[in-house]
């Protein structure tokens, strides 16, 4: 699959990905690449349902969407991947998606994380997982909406981060 936008973003599939980040690429399908969310059909259904009807949507362990993005009868879909998680992302990379980069855009506050940017609150765990992504060679970037401002990250950024915990 073509990936336009690989995503991580803790809300998953919400508004500003069925509407702003669609509406701007154009996918032919939406991956979320969950080991839990793939796991309840129910949350898998809701999810689903929430994508317009002209998008298909895949709920799939982290390992399904690396072997579907990586078969070459995807290769003529323009997907957008979403992990609710960076480690996950990491892990798609590590199991060979095809990603084009990495976008940040709602990693929310929560015990333990420090703020890297509004939209964008990391912790160890999401330090390491970033780290392997750049480490793989995937650029990080963080825009919380198409058109809005986008920010690089770097490992200077990750290491000031690291500083802070």
């Amino acid at each position: 699959m073509p990936v336009v936008l690989a995503r991580v973003d803790d809300r998953l599939i919400h508004g500003q990905v069925t509407v702003g980040w669609s509406e701007r690429l154009r996918p032919d399908r939406i991956v979320l690449a969950s080991n839990e969310i793939a796991a309840d059909p129910w949350q898998s259904r809701v999810y689903a349902s929430s994508v317009p009807p002209a998008i298909a949507v895949s709920v799939v362990s982290v390992a399904r969407a690396a072997a579907a993005l990586r078969a070459p009868e995807a290769a003529h879909e323009r997907t957008i991947v979403l992990t609710g998680t960076a480690a996950e992302m990491g892990d798609l990379a590590h199991l060979g998606a095809p990603l084009p980069g990495v976008n940040l855009g709602g990693m929310h506050f929560g015990a333990g994380k420090v703020e890297m940017l509004p939209f964008v609150f990391v912790d160890r765990r999401d330090l390491e997982a970033l780290a392997r992504l750049l480490a793989a060679g995937l650029a990080l970037t963080a825009q919380q909406v198409p058109g809005g401002r986008e920010y690089a990250v770097g490992a200077q950024q990750l290491a000031e981060m690291e500083s802070r915990l």
